[in-house]
């Protein structure tokens, strides 16, 4: 399997220390020119032994991003990316923007960690150029493994702790602030422990936990249910669901018996089947909601539609789980799946021989109550573990995580509540291990706070933190999540009326509006996921979500009930779509969107003049683009 599966995966960011210290960058170590496009920051690379025990030969060229302009005697702040596999520098300049409270105490330096980026990106083209959802065999890994050679041992996480301890001494800091983002978190407790006379302080985003992460990814199968309720908290759900465990419960079982079938439609509205062919793809979704709000708000109404049998909903999701291919340098799937294999709790050591690791994981597994993974199977759950993927990694000496306490250094922890790779459960025991540290957790949040919060609580939690200030609970009274979709109705007939427009033209103008939301939420879904915001209708036609300073929608015959047809050209500005759309089919006319509130026209023949707030088409707050892409 592949990054995004990997527990340890997300983007790093190094913690920050609140004690500022002298920083006096060592010319002789570090030579410094150029960084791409970044006027903010200057590159140079720092050449260390591949193996530092002295016994191999070889080395590492670490590429590292340091900010040009800085506070004279600013403490060091190292931001590190996650996945494992994926390079930091290209992020440099976004880096400094999500934390910039820190850098008035701070020079932030991004480096690239060994085998991701311009480290020395570990390549496996034949398994680089498939899905990150796509179940990887065995075989596969060992082949990666392989080409890569016996220098594939050198690439854990502990190989990264120490370069980092080296980029330190090149500056020449005393301390490292550090902060981690999901598998960055990880990063960022090895070196507190192994280090933590010189660690300064820490900022966790989304956290691994203080153990190695669990090969089956218990932790996150265990959170499931919890998630999936939550997204239905309160009233969230009316109309759509009353029981979404039980929706997703009944789909997961339906998958492994038979496979989903419907119909979908391409960017030409043309129809094209679809299908999902057993349960690991219905966890795939699942699992992906946790970095992508617009999948997250589509989930109640899919399962809901599912268990009754309309799959057109959940079938169109696909394309936004997948998301786009990803460079090596962007994404190594080499240092990914070598990391996982020698940092992952699995329930056979490396150094045992290959024939001998099944049965052991079989039996590992087969102790593990099923309540513990429900819905899924323990058959999907085997198939999607590091514990199987790592079956025939060659056998090598074996390593152990450090094992020592986490360090009493001022430390922000920060956990979404709808986060599945990191779940807030992992965030509490890791609070628990250091005394005095501020956990923050936020309600209706996914993967990666400090990029994907949109209610403003995070950033002040970090503005306190700072400032040295107690954090205390910014965030007790937000919520992060968007609201969830309604359940498509199959027929203009099932629609009910907007009020103050009875009939069929009620029904044909609810229809309509709901067309444009339908469509405004597809694209959003696929921008999120770094992918072109167009495609099908839901039930025929296509739309062309387009950003700019003035964002249109083009809807091409976009059908979301069966028989009405919608096209024409909108406006999205911040009171909602404008512009005018032509209707046909199972009714006609031409109706003029003034804002989501006001719509006049002419439907049937009848005059239209609604005033209301039926539509909640407008672009999300969470509009300046899709996040960074986040594994784990």
């Amino acid at each position: 399997m592949v990054a995004r599966r990997h527990r340890l995966a997300v983007v790093a960011f190094a913690a920050v220390s609140l004690a500022a210290v002298s920083l006096a960058p060592r010319a002789e170590a570090l030579s410094f020119g150029r960084c791409n496009d970044s006027v903010e920051f200057r590159c140079a690379t720092l050449t260390l032994p591949l193996d530092r025990s002295g016994v191999n030969p070889g080395s590492v060229k670490l590429r590292l991003a340091a900010q040009s302009h800085y506070r004279r005697g600013a403490g060091l702040l190292i931001a590190l990316a996650g996945g494992p596999g994926q390079g930091a520098v290209q992020f440099a300049d976004g880096f400094a923007q999500t934390l910039s409270p820190m850098l008035r105490r701070y020079r932030l330096v991004v480096i690239d960690q060994r085998g991701t980026g311009a480290s020395g990106a570990l390549s496996c083209p034949k398994l680089q150029k498939i899905s990150e959802v796509a179940v990887l065999t065995p075989a596969d890994v060992r082949d990666c493994a392989e080409l890569i050679g016996p220098r594939r041992r050198f690439y854990s996480t502990l190989d990264s702790v120490a370069d980092l301890d080296a980029v330190r001494r090149a500056f020449g800091a005393p301390k490292l602030a550090l902060m981690g983002v999901s598998y960055g978190t990880w990063v960022a407790e090895q070196y507190a422990r192994i280090h933590p006379v010189t660690t300064d302080a820490l900022i966790l985003d989304s956290v691994v936990g203080p153990a190695p992460p669990n090969g089956f990814y218990l932790d996150s199968l265990a959170a499931v249910p919890r998630v999936t309720a939550e997204r239905c908290a309160g009233t969230r759900c009316d109309g759509i669901t009353k029981d979404p465990v039980g929706d997703l419960t009944s789909v997961v079982k339906r998958a492994a018996q038979e496979p989903l079938k419907g119909t979908v439609f391409d960017l030409n509205g043309r129809a094209v089947k679809a299908h999902y062919y057993g349960e690991d793809e219905i966890r795939a979704i699942v699992e992906s909601a946790d970095i992508n709000p617009a999948l997250q708000a589509q989930l109640p109404a899919a399962f809901a539609a599912a268990h009754g049998g309309d799959y057109a909903q959940i079938l169109r999701l696909w394309p936004a789980v997948v998301g786009r291919p990803v460079k090596t340098t962007d994404l190594s799937v080499g240092l990914n799946l070598m990391t996982s294999c020698l940092d992952y709790e699995l329930p056979y050591p490396l150094s045992s021989e290959t024939g001998q690791r099944p049965a052991l994981n079989a039996a590992a597994l087969s102790a593990v109550p099923a309540s513990d993974y429900r819905p899924f199977s323990a058959s999907s759950v085997a198939s999607t573990s590091t514990s199987s993927d790592c079956l025939l990694f060659p056998p090598q000496a074996d390593g152990a995580a450090a094992a020592g306490p986490l360090p009493k250094v001022p430390t922000l922890i920060l956990a979404g509540q709808l986060d599945l790779r990191t779940p807030v459960e992992n965030a509490r025991a890791t609070a628990a291990l250091i005394p005095g540290s501020s956990l923050v957790e936020l309600r209706g949040a996914g993967h990666n706070m400090l990029d994907g919060d949109g209610t403003g609580c995070v950033q002040l939690a970090l503005k306190r933190f700072a400032a040295r200030r107690a954090v205390g609970s910014p965030c007790a009274n937000r919520n992060n999540a968007e609201r969830p979709v309604q359940i498509a109705p199959r027929s203009l007939a099932a629609v009910s009326p907007l009020p103050g427009v009875d009939g069929a033209a009620g029904r044909a103008l609810a229809a309509t509006l709901a067309a444009v939301d339908d469509a405004i939420a597809n694209g959003y879904l696929r921008y999120y996921a770094g992918i072109a915001a167009r495609g099908g209708g839901l039930r025929g036609g296509s739309y062309d979500l387009r950003q700019g300073p003035f964002s249109r929608l083009i809807l091409r015959r976009y059908s979301y009930v069966d028989g009405l047809a919608v096209s024409g050209t909108l406006k999205l500005a911040s009171a909602g779509p404008k512009g005018t759309l032509k209707v046909s089919g199972a009714a006609s006319g031409s109706l003029t969107l003034r804002s989501s509130r006001s719509v006049r026209g002419v439907l049937n023949g009848r005059a239209i003049n609604w005033s209301g707030s039926a539509s909640a088409a407008k672009a999300p707050a969470r509009s300046s683009g899709p996040p960074r892409r986040l594994l784990r």
